[in-house]
């Protein structure tokens, strides 16, 4: 029955301008700490870039090719970026607010601009979590750079996001479909993510910054259309932030930013395989970029194609028949597009476009049938931004953004030689979306400018779902407009220009946003925020907001189906059981949103006296009410006072038959053997009412580790890291008289640790990676069982070669790498099928992977 519920970082040979723009007021003599390790100095200057928001100019050809030195302690922008240029024969002096980077004897030159030179982009750098150019959020980001991507060994971004102790598998995932207690659903595909065991829908995903269109019935956002040569980096928010981004910000936001600055062309090719049956996947990619005295473009083609992996693979199912599905055959395409052009001094336009399709192929059995189901999906994602940004005077910037996003899905499910159609269905959401916003300084106080950032929004949402079945014909078509209003403050109490002692650097930041939805009203999010510096290399910071959820238009505006059925199947004791019973379930017009209360509070270390060590430590927690879900499994429900918001016993006439009229599945099963009892709303006399609603509420804190330490021996360079999520409790209650219900550690659901650890080594042209990724044991406690799970461990390790700059021409550009993912092919632990059933997967897909030791080689050119 239906249910209609819910590339690389340009490590680049050359660049054009590396440009972080930082306000007018910001002092070039501020000290940031630093932790780079001995790498391409496009990707250094970068990395300074991005960390003190400064504006640094570098002409692609000077810094094509370079290797930069390792940088470690407290310096200034300027300060570290000579030591990058160490042993370069090239030099850096500030023009402006700007540092250029120049060959001595151009110098004359350079000092007596007023500005830099003509062909200089800026390029202001806003990150995850604020408003605010150049501004540092006081929630905790973390951050996966491009050469992390490449030494993950990964080949999709859902491999690389999987990786992320922070984000559970449980969901819409490939290897959760038609596992029920996962969160999976037949009639959706792709991968989605979940920040904090909250649910997909409550995980904001964003490309450059930008919304783009949800899939299926607008549950999730599909990460595996997004192509992860293309990707630059991720920032991953690990906090509410409705009140800078809106709705669905309630575990935290991910954020993938993708390439834009890299002049030439690169090719990339990579094929891999399981070492225990099929799994085959070929990846092939090209990127071209190029650069002018105002502007530049980029376009890039990525193509993937995986082989399915089935049951008869795997020795650890249970009962599944041969030929059913594990993981699915997938073909996909990707494009990518990205032109600046610079119209003024003052004025620059930039527009982004992405295409992506994808082709997926399963077989499954239905309960009790010989024949194979044979499942064809196809999504498709299209979207296109543009952005016109001018400089209004003094360093105040506006921004005037408007896009268009479609993502769409059509899945055919057939049986061949069997009973023919199991269902026919496609879905559409389309996202347009235009906003103004403006950011700059107020005034000065000592301790540096107070920032503010002002903005206004305007989106529309549309959702299309065609429905076909033996039983079902469907069609649905919603709608709604979303307004909205934002504002965000700095205040530097404290910072290098008035330092004292225990207060290195103190700032406050406040943000709200106000947004009003056509459905249910209105509402308003605010967050706060501290940072606190009291000696140089420490941190710590809190913060704490509201966020909310805004219910989909297929759980408000979408259809619910309305069944007679024997009374009998309602009550639990079936001798008070006389008449019809009315069951109601689906989508619910009254639904309103979903809110969130969070706080955080967190340390970051660096001492200057241990260069290269960087480790933070995040405590947060949440509670998320007003959660939309089914307010109960099952309908036997009658009789339980915990189920009498949802009884309504001898309902009138008149309310069954509008409940009746409203329905757009209506069915009948009140006869004998479920059979058409021709009953009429006359003969209901109790009607159960399993339409989704605002009943439950999730609350779980715990704390996230972050670790970096990189240190040389010799002329061997170092990296030791690690992510790790410890959950101190995750609790479910269904309803305000439901029991409270222990979610962790128990299957399909977070896990107390979990945790990736990091080994790397670099030596010249030489480069190696070891991963161990560690999921904690638990217990099986589903129905009467009370039975040890236990841990999975799993080791990653890569390999990589890169041509040093003196190699013969032939050579040069060259990258090469050998990967392997779960190296020691370790099994995931048993688990057995859910209770009532005898047959399943034979483990937790949430908590562990199928996929077994993965073997990949990739070569990259650069030409």
């Amino acid at each position: 029955m239906h249910r209609n519920l819910i590339g690389s970082f340009a490590a680049a040979c050359s660049i054009a301008a590396l440009v972080c723009a930082a306000p007018a007021h910001a002092q070039l003599a501020d000290e940031f700490h630093f932790s780079l390790p001995a790498q391409d100095l496009s990707i250094s200057l970068r990395e300074v870039s991005l960390r003190t928001g400064r504006s640094i100019v570098a002409p692609s050809e000077l810094v094509r090719g370079r290797q930069a030195p390792a940088v470690s302690g407290p310096f200034t922008a300027e300060g570290a970026v000579r030591i990058l240029l160490t042993g370069s024969g090239l030099d850096v002096r500030r023009v402006g607010e700007s540092l250029v980077i120049y060959r001595p004897g151009e110098g004359e030159r350079l000092a007596e601009a007023e500005s830099p030179p003509e062909g200089a982009e800026d390029k202001e750098i806003v990150v995850t979590g604020t408003n605010i150019r150049g501004a540092q959020p006081t929630a905790p980001v973390i951050v996966i750079r491009r050469p992390e991507i490449d030494a993950s060994g990964t080949t999709s971004v859902e491999q690389l996001m999987a990786k992320v102790p922070q984000n559970a598998q449980s969901g819409v995932n490939r290897e959760n479909f038609r596992a029920v207690g996962a969160g999976a659903d037949p009639t959706e595909h792709g991968s989605g993510l979940n920040l904090r065991g909250l649910g997909q829908r409550a995980t904001l995903v964003l490309i450059d910054g930008r919304r783009i269109a949800p899939s299926n019935t607008g549950a999730f956002v599909d990460v595996s259309l997004i192509p992860l040569s293309a990707v630059e980096r991720v920032e991953i928010l690990t906090d509410g932030a409705s009140a800078i981004y809106g709705s669905d910000a309630v575990g935290g936001v991910v954020n993938f930013l993708l390439r834009d600055d890299f002049e030439g062309v690169e090719t990339l090719f990579q094929v891999g395989s399981a070492t225990e049956g099929d799994g085959d996947v070929l990846q092939a990619g090209i990127t071209g970029g190029t650069a002018w005295g105002s502007g530049r473009a980029l376009l890039s083609y990525e193509f993937r194609a995986e082989d399915e992996i089935a049951t008869e693979d795997r020795d650890f199912t249970i009962n599944l028949a041969p030929g059913t599905s594990l993981l699915p055959r997938e073909r996909r395409h990707s494009l990518f597009g990205n032109l600046s052009q610079s119209l003024s001094d003052d004025l620059t336009v930039e527009v982004r476009a992405i295409l992506g399709t994808r082709d997926t192929t399963r077989a499954y059995f239905l309960t009790g049938s010989p024949i194979p189901v044979r499942l064809d999906a196809e999504a498709d994602t299209a979207s296109l931004s543009a952005a016109a940004e001018y400089r209004i005077g003094g360093d105040w910037v506006a921004q005037l953004t408007g896009g268009y996003g479609r993502t769409s899905t059509d899945q055919r499910q057939e049986q061949p030689g069997g009973s023919g159609l199991v269902n026919d269905r496609s879905t559409a959401n389309r996202i347009w979306d235009l906003s103004l916003k403006a950011d700059g300084s107020l005034f000065r106080l000592p301790g540096g400018p107070v920032r503010i950032a002002l903005g206004v929004e305007g989106r529309r949402e549309t959702y299309h779902e065609d429905f076909r079945s033996p039983f079902i014909d469907l069609t649905i078509d919603q709608s709604r407009d979303v307004l909205a209003g934002f504002a965000e403050v700095q205040v530097p109490i404290f910072s290098a220009e008035n330092r004292r002692f225990g207060f290195e650097r103190l700032i406050v930041t406040a943000a709200g946003r106000y947004e009003r939805y056509d459905g249910f009203g209105s509402t308003f999010n605010p967050k706060l925020g501290l940072l606190w510096s009291p000696v140089r290399g420490l941190s710590l910071r809190t913060s704490y907001d509201t966020s909310f959820r805004a219910p989909l238009l297929s759980e408000t505006a979408g259809a619910y189906s309305a069944i007679y059925l024997p009374p009998e199947i309602v009550f639990i004791d079936p001798a008070q059981a006389t008449g019809v019973a009315l069951a109601l379930g689906g989508a619910n017009p009254e639904v309103g949103p979903e809110r969130s209360r969070s706080w955080t509070v967190g340390a970051e270390l660096a001492p200057p006296s241990l260069p290269g060590l960087s480790a933070s430590v995040n405590y947060y927690s949440i509670r998320f009410s007003d959660r939309i879900a089914l307010p109960s499994q099952i309908i036997t429900v009658v009789g339980d006072p915990a189920f009498e918001s949802i009884v309504t016993r001898d309902p009138d006439d008149e309310l069954v038959r509008q409940l009746i009229a409203g329905a757009q599945v209506r069915l009948d099963f009140s006869g004998p053997g479920f059979s058409n009892g021709n009953a009429t709303p006359a003969d209901v006399s109790v009607i159960v009412d399993g339409r989704v609603n605002n009943t439950a509420e999730t609350k779980t804190d715990g704390l996230d580790f972050n670790l970096s330490y990189r240190f040389s021996a010799g002329r061997n360079r170092f990296l030791l890291g690690a992510n790790a999520n410890l959950i101190f409790s995750f609790t479910d209650q269904l309803r305000p008289t439901s029991l409270l219900i222990d979610a962790l550690d128990s299957p399909y659901r977070p896990l107390d640790f979990r945790a990736r650890t990091q080994l790397g080594w670099n030596r010249g042209g030489w480069s190696s990676n070891l991963f161990v990724n560690h999921a904690d044991n638990y217990r099986d406690d589903r129905g009467n069982r009370d039975l040890p799970i236990s841990s999975f461990t799993t080791v990653d390790l890569s390999i990589a070669w890169q041509a040093a700059d003196d190699a013969p021409r032939w050579l040069r550009g060259t990258r090469v790498a050998l990967a392997a993912e779960n190296l020691l092919d370790s099994g995931p632990p048993r688990l057995l099928p859910d209770p009532g059933s005898t047959a399943g997967l034979g483990y937790d897909p949430v908590n562990a992977t199928a996929r077994g030791r993965f073997i990949s080689f990739q070569m990259r050119r650069t030409w």
